[in-house]
């Protein structure tokens, strides 16, 4: 069982993640056509925040989770709003081999952090792309451990430069690289600022 299924029914409940969903929507047609996107894929999409965000701009997307439970709140969504071009799938790229299709555009919104093997996801990633198709990495700027708020055995963020090396390392050259977010979060009686970068490379 995926440690995520036991908060499904209440992801969207947090206003905070439609709000940066958009946010990051907005970034992603600014920084890609997506006119010339025929297949896209979120990989680790949770409720699918972030491809409602991009529904109207995308014919057809693939959203991947390995928590059946966070997939069952997509497929639910897509049934009340009458929703045909998604294909919500419980999938774990690390475990499940490679999907029959290949994509155009991938994008993964906080959950790198969660994958242990970063240059196994962007290999895979790189795999199932067609050429010249884009990924879009947003995740947590590294960080001294104290976002989570509990104790987590994930990564601790990432910084700019190792990030590079791995994207460039698995077949990828770097667009762009932005703060497209900052989360505030209380901690230790303190409001700390943990910054979200968006990271845009295409496959060579």
């Amino acid at each position: 069982m995926s440690e995520f299924d036991d908060k499904a029914a209440t992801w969207n409940e947090n206003p905070e993640r439609a709000e940066r969903a958009a946010i990051f929507a907005k970034i992603i047609r600014n920084q890609i056509d997506l006119s010339q996107v025929e297949m896209a894929m979120e990989y680790g999409s949770g409720t699918g925040l972030l491809s409602f965000a991009l529904a109207k701009d995308l014919e057809d997307i693939t959203l991947m989770d390995e928590s059946g439970a966070m997939i069952k709140e997509v497929d639910d969504k897509c049934e009340n709003l009458d929703i045909v071009h998604f294909h919500p799938i419980q999938y774990d790229l690390m475990k499940d081999g490679l999907p029959e299709h290949k994509f155009d555009l991938i994008y993964t919104a906080m959950t790198l952090h969660h994958v242990d093997d970063t240059n196994g996801i962007l290999n895979k990633f790189q795999e199932v792309l067609n050429p010249g198709g884009h990924i879009v990495l947003i995740d947590l700027v590294a960080e001294d451990g104290s976002f989570h708020n509990f104790e987590f055995d994930g990564h601790l963020g990432f910084a700019k430069e190792d990030l590079e090396r791995k994207i460039q390392i698995n077949g990828f050259a770097l667009v762009s690289y932005q703060i497209a977010y900052t989360v505030t979060a209380e901690r230790g009686g303190e409001m700390r600022d943990y910054p979200l970068f968006l990271l845009v490379a295409k496959k060579n």
